[in-house]
């Protein structure tokens, strides 16, 4: 087996260099929090504010069986409760800055269009924090006409696009007519999928300004800009069928049922013993599939029959969205390591979602926080056993859950889950 990022010597290394870290980001963050403002502020002073989804009211989280007490307490820990409103806010004036697309009002930073908070396993993602060291002053590039965002942190990476970024094309089309922009303020297109979802979202190759880095500024003379949907990873559902309904052209039928996420070539959640697993999944008829190289298009044919879908927690698990509602999501989190990001994403999407913690040593829920290089050992008998339970029911379709009210936020766990709810 391939050693790694995993035991007690890497973990009590890492767990004190994360917390001295955290700490010393606090102590120098303190002195350097903007001023705030809130787009509600900004209305009464005569910008014009959009509720397009009203706040959904109380997300309940739900305990998968078998989840460990610490994991439990880490997702306890990190929970939003409510989803909140999602509006489009219209703007003279403002000042866009960095490629996270922080927003600026006469030096105010207009905190509510980025909804996460703080929580003790991850201090950083309070729009506050965020944006403590990026600086509304100085040289800045003028943006005359209408200029629309779509910037917001994390927005490179595959799942934060799939439910934030392409979710606000949608929210914007609701409050303005999108013919009147002039340009698009765009994360850097570095990977293939981003420019084509920006093809089928209708955003003009000649109207996309590229940003990148913490430095970049713009002044915008008229800015349009949407609240930043799915905070807490609490996946609307009619973010969902948003993403669905835009992709649905580039579903084809006939594609493999059962699949494998494979990551071979990542230097982050690697698994350790990976060739028992490929053992495994290959004896059962899996198709293993590396989607580093792949385009929305592929991916979308790829996943559209799929039934069970298996993989390491990573971005790519965010396809199993474009296969049948009642399919199976198996994710592989490092024993130290467990977001609830694809049990909620599951839970309004129609899925059944399992958490398969790998067999290396944890932290104490205490200490744990969320360490994204931890590599994963898979506990193989555990996968096996339950790959041969799935694979038992899945020989007919899946019955499609009940038909959900529109608006309802549905993020109270994946289809047959039980447990605890808060």
């Amino acid at each position: 087996m391939e050693t790694g990022n995993v035991g007690w010597p890497y973990l009590l290394k890492r767990a004190l260099g994360h917390h001295v870290r955290d700490r010393l980001r606090e102590a120098a963050a303190r002195g350097t929090a903007h001023p705030v403002t809130t787009s509600t502020e900004l209305a009464a002073a005569g910008a014009r504010r959009t509720v397009v989804h009203p706040d959904p009211g109380p997300v309940p989280l739900r305990r998968p069986a078998g989840l460990d007490t610490g994991t439990w307490r880490s997702w306890r820990a990190g929970h939003l409760p409510a989803g909140g409103e999602q509006f489009v806010l219209d703007v003279r004036g403002a000042t866009v800055v960095s490629g996270f697309g922080w927003v600026f009002d006469s030096g105010r930073l207009v905190t509510d269009l980025w909804r996460d908070a703080d929580h003790p396993g991850e201090r950083t993602r309070s729009a506050q924090r965020l944006a403590a060291r990026v600086r509304p002053d100085g040289p800045a590039e003028h943006l005359p006409g209408t200029t629309a965002s779509l910037l917001a942190p994390w927005a490179l990476n595959y799942y934060h696009w799939t439910v934030q970024g392409v979710p606000r094309v949608g929210l914007l089309a609701a409050a303005a007519d999108l013919a009147e922009v002039d340009r698009w303020l765009v994360p850097r297109l570095a990977h293939p999928y981003l420019g084509e979802w920006l093809d089928h979202l209708g955003v003009p190759p000649s109207a996309r300004v590229e940003v990148s880095g913490a430095g970049r500024r713009f002044t915008a003379e008229r800015l349009l800009v949407s609240s930043v949907p799915s905070a807490g990873y609490n996946v609307p559902r009619w973010v969902v069928d948003d993403v669905r309904a835009r992709v649905a052209g580039l579903r084809r039928g006939g594609g493999p049922e059962l699949l494998l996420v494979d990551r071979p070539g990542t230097g982050r959640r690697r698994l350790l013993n990976r060739e028992e697993v490929l053992r495994v999944v290959r004896e059962r008829g899996f198709t293993v599939v590396d989607l580093d190289d792949a385009t929305l298009a592929e991916e979308v044919a790829l996943f559209t029959s799929a039934r069970v879908v298996v993989g390491v927690h990573g971005a790519g698990l965010t396809n199993a969205l474009y296969g049948p509602e009642g399919s199976h999501v198996v994710e592989i989190t490092p024993s130290s390591l467990s977001y609830p990001t694809f049990h909620k994403l599951a839970g309004v999407a129609g899925l059944h979602h399992h958490v398969l913690p790998g067999t290396e040593p944890a932290l104490p829920w205490r200490l744990r926080f969320l360490d994204n290089d931890a590599d994963v050992v898979a506990d193989v008998p555990a996968l096996a056993h339950l790959l041969d339970r799935l694979l038992a029911g899945t020989h007919a379709v899946p019955a499609a859950p009940a038909p959900r009210a529109p608006g309802t936020a549905g993020a109270a766990g994946a289809p047959g889950t039980a447990g605890e709810v808060v």
